[in-house]
């Protein structure tokens, strides 16, 4: 392998037999090879993969679809049916909650077992154990057997010993769901320091931790390669499957017609149309023709923090919409959402669509969140039902780009246009 490549993978596949009747596993350990009494099923198959060095890898994929299967080849404790794996470098993994703990030993002991397994010399533990002690930060029981641990213990002590003896790759399979908030919030600051200097894996039904952690995405779906792509783009791919199957292959387009006419005071001007090159899904009972950001009298090119905005769009409906659900979504240059919302959640509920009427529906911001300058994107969607329950008609991805100008610099993302300091002196 080159110096840069931290893994190659190359046709990688794995096989399970499925066995109907107990019975038939003893048939087949007589018969052997001369007759099949198994299905094989492929959890992974014909997967080709290069990691560089550097680089964080998102994986996404819904609950089956051969994710874990890959991380465990990759790590060593699953053996391929098929296929090679080439890794150059030492890997920490956190499959699962303490994957290789001992149940019996303590905390400290596993700690050093594990970090052995790494390559670490016992001076090289010794330097490193009271930082992976404060990190965990669970006092007294690290001298204590792990099997009296909580699971939010041992995911504290498994990724606290993983993170800190600084592997070449990691490899971060959903294992940081249980935690608290502040520990997830504590070990995502760690992720993307490691980040910064290393190669990491990472699987998680996150879309927001793939699009901000990661410089590349993969999507894994009935145990083949979907996608490989950048973070943004992949993530958009795998949510509009999770909506339409099989139908998110097959993508379709509307245009907003060239004379859509308002009535009396109603103003239909200045829509950005839909065409087959915006990427959407949907059944299409309704559709969106078009979408418009309206601030300062400017229309769809930039929104001013702490002014009025108003977003609004064209919708035409094809057929009956018993329960229209309406809402919008802010994205970053990196694909993060950085602000959304939708009428269910807003409590104000719009009377059912009829079949081939036309609809403008708007949504009316007081004060501009004050975001980092820069360019952002509105995700528009209509769907049929409610906020836990529904059918989406139409989701379109960054139909409108426009520009956010500040009223002053945020100190993170964004901050509120009208905050106020005072101080006091207190004797």
């Amino acid at each position: 392998m080159m110096s840069d490549i931290a893994l190659h993978i190359e046709n990688l596949g794995k096989c399970y037999q499925i066995y109907d009747r107990p019975v038939d596993r003893l048939k087949q350990s007589l018969f052997r090879h001369r007759r099949r009494f198994y299905r094989e099923f492929w959890a992974l198959r014909d997967v080709s993969l290069t990691v560089k060095r550097g680089e964080t890898l998102g994986i996404v994929g819904s609950n089956g679809s051969g994710k874990t299967t890959l991380l465990q080849m990759i790590c060593g404790t699953l053996r391929p049916t098929a296929g090679r794996i080439s890794v150059s470098g030492n890997i920490a993994a956190l499959l699962e909650l303490g994957a290789g703990f001992n149940p019996e030993f303590t905390g400290r002991e596993n700690v050093y077992m594990n970090a052995a397994v790494m390559g670490l010399s016992r001076s090289e533990i010794d330097e490193r154990f009271q930082d992976i002690a404060e990190f965990a930060d669970i006092g007294e029981f690290i001298e204590q057997p792990v099997k009296v641990y909580s699971s939010g213990m041992y995911v504290r002590l498994a990724f606290a010993a993983a993170i800190h003896v600084f592997p070449d790759i990691l490899v971060v399979d959903e294992a940081l769901s249980v935690g608290d908030a502040r520990f997830q919030r504590k070990c995502m600051a760690k992720i993307r320091e490691f980040c910064e200097r290393g190669t990491a894996l990472f699987v998680t039904h996150s879309s927001t931790a793939v699009t901000e952690l990661c410089t590349r995405a993969i999507w894994i779906e009935n145990g083949r390669l979907q996608m490989d792509d950048t973070p943004k783009r992949v993530v958009e791919k795998y949510l509009q499957y999770m909506y339409e199957g099989v139908n998110a292959f097959s993508p379709a387009g509307v245009a907003i017609p060239e004379n859509t006419a308002g009535n009396g005071d109603v103003d239909v001007s200045g829509f950005t149309p839909v065409d087959g090159r915006i990427r959407q899904f949907g059944d299409r009972r309704a559709v969106i023709e078009g979408a418009r950001i309206v601030s300062e009298g400017q229309k769809n090119c930039v929104a001013y923090a702490g002014k009025p905005c108003r977003i609004s769009l064209m919708v035409k409906a094809d057929d009956d919409i018993g329960t229209p659900l309406m809402g919008f979504i802010i994205r970053d240059h990196m694909g993060r959402d950085v602000l959304g919302d939708n009428t269910a959640f807003m409590k104000s509920d719009i009377p059912s669509f009829r079949s081939q009427r036309r609809y403008l529906i708007s949504f009316d911001i007081a004060s501009w969140p004050n975001l980092l300058e820069g360019d952002y994107s509105l995700t528009v969607a209509v769907a049929d039902g409610t906020a836990h329950q529904h059918t989406q008609c139409h989701f379109i991805h960054d139909i409108v780009l426009f520009r956010s100008i500040p009223v002053r610099k945020p100190q993170a993302l964004m901050s509120v246009p009208d905050t106020t300091v005072t101080c006091s002196a207190v004797e």
